[in-house]
């Protein structure tokens, strides 16, 4: 069976991902909670896409070659930094909405439970942290991009007849 990553679609995926990433706020006062929920949304779309996909290539095992299961193991690779990206950025949802933690807040530092200011400012720390995460799957999509466009195996070897003997000949 073929995989249902091809190079382009590895290929692909890295760019949409680099533009994600580049549209990223810089600054604190550029994070808005519609912008960081669409992009939470479109990794979540990714990490779908990746799943259905390795599932049409895993629906007969048996069939996956190895070139296949490499180009697969680089795209669970690069899910997996997707995933921590996600994370992060949740995690800035969680800032931005809520502000610190109030319960660890109040007592050390009251002044600053509910600064948005300083939410919106870890908001953007957290995206610095989702986009290496991000530029990381690009590289390891990249990279299984270029596996994949290797040959799965060497060519064969021509042999000049079968009665060639395998040991080598003496020199004189």
């Amino acid at each position: 069976m073929a995989s249902a990553f091809t190079t382009s679609a590895c290929a692909g995926l890295a760019r949409q991902i680099d533009a994600l990433v580049a549209e990223f706020p810089a600054t604190a006062a550029e994070v808005s909670v519609p912008d960081l929920l669409d992009e939470i949304g479109m990794l979540n779309h990714h990490l779908n896409h990746i799943a259905e996909r390795m599932r049409q290539s895993f629906a007969e095992p048996d069939k996956v070659g190895l070139a296949d299961r490499t180009v697969l193991a680089g795209v669970a690779e690069a899910a997996e930094r997707i995933a921590s990206a996600q994370r992060h950025l949740t995690s800035a949802l969680a800032h931005v909405t809520s502000g610190f933690r109030k319960e660890l807040m109040l007592q050390s530092h009251p002044h600053l439970v509910n600064d948005p200011a300083l939410a919106r400012t870890i908001a953007v720390e957290k995206y610095a942290e989702a986009a290496e995460r991000l530029r990381k799957a690009t590289r390891w999509l990249d990279s299984t991009a270029r596996v994949g466009q290797r040959p799965s195996t060497a060519p064969p070897r021509v042999r000049a007849s079968q009665a060639v003997s395998a040991i080598p000949a003496r020199r004189p």
